[in-house]
């Protein structure tokens, strides 16, 4: 995997898909790189793949703090002849795999690997802040308007500036966010 990590010295890590590895936006326009947080975003990923990789990360790390924007709830991993696959809308499978996966499925794996990560930060007395892009729609009113990046189908700079706000305000006063899924 192919980290998009600029920042050498922190105990914070960021994780989360494209939104935090930043299509579109410069490496130091990111709102991981905002929070002064290692950058462990991957483009196209599941809530599965980073409760997977979450582990041996934060034994490598050893933050004190975790920042997570999860992917969509309707992502998923995987297995096909011994080998990981995001199950995303523009995946070959994604019409089968929706037939013997319902909504419900979904939700209730989403919600497994959510609380997988929390609880193993609370276990390893690691502060975590996550949300979902539908848990930023309290803060930034609008979403069919959020401003874009250069490349049209991510968000900019300051849309990256508002969410590292946004993790700012969670962390100084303590905020769980709920984890929306729509």
């Amino acid at each position: 995997m192919q980290f998009r990590n600029i920042i050498t010295e922190s105990n914070s890590l960021a994780f989360g898909c494209s939104h935090t590895w930043g299509v579109g936006v410069e490496a130091n326009e990111t709102w991981a790189y905002k929070l002064e947080a290692k950058n462990f975003g991957i483009p196209g990923c599941s809530a599965d793949l980073i409760a997977r990789i979450f582990p041996d990360i934060v034994k490598e790390q050893k933050p004190t703090t975790v920042y997570v924007l999860w992917p969509d709830w309707t992502r998923f991993e995987y297995i096909q002849n011994g080998q990981y696959y995001q199950s995303l809308p523009t995946d070959a499978n994604r019409i089968h795999f929706m037939e013997v996966h319902t909504d419900e499925w979904l939700i209730i794996n989403f919600v497994k690997k959510t609380e997988f990560v929390r609880n193993y930060c609370k276990n390893n007395n690691i502060e975590i802040f996550d949300m979902t892009l539908y848990d930023l729609a309290l803060y930034i009113d609008r979403a069919d308007v959020w401003p874009l990046s250069k490349l049209g189908h991510h968000y900019s700079p300051l849309w990256h500036s508002w969410v590292a706000d946004i993790f700012r305000h969670s962390k100084n006063n303590n905020i769980l966010h709920s984890l929306k899924n729509e």
